[in-house]
């Protein structure tokens, strides 16, 4: 045999086996970029989700979406579909800043008519850099191209750790089932409610300086940039019911006000556009002070997300100008500082 002979054969032979190896990961797509899951229940583990969230937003049928950080993980859209209508899926970010919600919201737009959006708001998400993420996402997954998919096609990860994953977890969940089930972390059993509650120290001066830059930039990017390209979609904005114990401890870290000012601001930009309805349940008592739906100071069971779905769909606990949002601000602080109040 020839040195060009082998040369040929080998070459012929590295091609074969890469065509291989794309193939079978086209083939099973653990990630289901380009198809639903075939013969295997997928997995939606926190750690892979911003890969697993891809291929929600590219391969499952859809007109609405339920968009927020982990308080919004255990969100049923069968619920939210009985509620408001549609078909819902989760697109949901862990921890996530607004730059994280909004690449979910462009994918959605992107590949979908989306009629609806339910985005629970947090503050948290808003006082950094616009383009902060909460880990790198992976941008071959989000665009629309095709020729950057060897970053999937040959990943390390994906060959030897997903494929093996999806070929040990055979069957086929029903379709409702994922997209309720998906992310969803609702504890078998919680702490015993007096464990969360917070005894508020002397009040002490905001230690946050004002980010009040930063919260604009993120809120003229990744908020209102899609409620004004999207005028026919209906935003249903939210502030999610974290404890009082949350808000407590806020304080006494002189985090408080700041945050304070980051919800203020959001309640006046969003105040004037008539697809936009936002919704407070940041302080309906009946929830935040019951510590026994509460996992730690922020997060909740899936009672209280099924209860927000109906109280959107009633219009309950909706703010209706910026002078109303900012009253419910001022009885969030008052509720907060008021020592009568478990």
């Amino acid at each position: 045999m020839t040195a060009r002979r082998f040369c040929q054969l080998t070459l012929a032979g590295i091609g074969i086996g890469l065509l291989l190896i794309a193939g079978l990961v086209v083939l099973i797509d653990p990630f289901e970029i380009y198809h639903r899951a075939l013969f295997y229940i997928p997995s939606f583990r926190s750690e892979i989700q911003s890969y697993s969230n891809a291929g929600v937003a590219k391969s499952f049928e859809y007109d609405s979406v339920i968009v927020g950080s982990s308080v919004t993980e255990n969100s049923a859209p069968s619920v939210y579909e009985d509620a408001l209508g549609g078909r819902f899926v989760k697109l949901c970010m862990n921890g996530g800043t607004a730059m994280d919600h909004a690449r979910m919201l462009e994918m959605a737009f992107r590949t979908h008519v989306i009629r609806r959006v339910v985005y629970g708001v947090d503050v948290f998400a808003y006082p950094v850099y616009w383009t902060n993420q909460k880990m790198a996402t992976p941008n071959y997954l989000y665009d629309a191209s095709l020729l950057n998919d060897v970053n999937y096609w040959f990943n390390e990860d994906v060959i030897f750790k997903e494929i093996p994953y999806a070929i040990t977890h055979p069957g086929k969940m029903n379709e409702q089932g994922i997209r309720d089930w998906m992310y969803a972390w609702d504890p078998p059993e919680l702490p015993p409610p007096e464990t969360l509650q917070v005894t508020l120290a002397d009040p002490v001066p905001s230690q946050q300086p004002s980010r009040m830059e930063l919260i604009e930039m993120n809120i003229s990017h990744n908020l209102i940039s899609f409620i004004e390209e999207h005028p026919d979609t209906e935003f249903d904005l939210f502030f999610p019911p974290y404890s009082l114990s949350y808000w407590r401890d806020q304080m006494n870290r002189g985090a408080f006000e700041a945050d304070m000012e980051c919800r203020n601001r959001i309640i006046e930009s969003v105040a004037d556009y008539a697809n936009v309805r936002l919704y407070d349940f940041a302080l309906l008592q009946e929830w935040i002070i019951d510590y026994s739906h509460y996992y730690d100071y922020r997060h909740y069971t899936s009672v209280i997300n099924d209860a927000m779905a109906f109280a959107i769909a009633e219009d309950r606990m909706r703010i209706h100008s910026v002078l109303q949002g900012k009253q419910n601000t001022d009885e969030l602080r008052r509720m907060v500082l008021d020592r009568s109040i478990p």
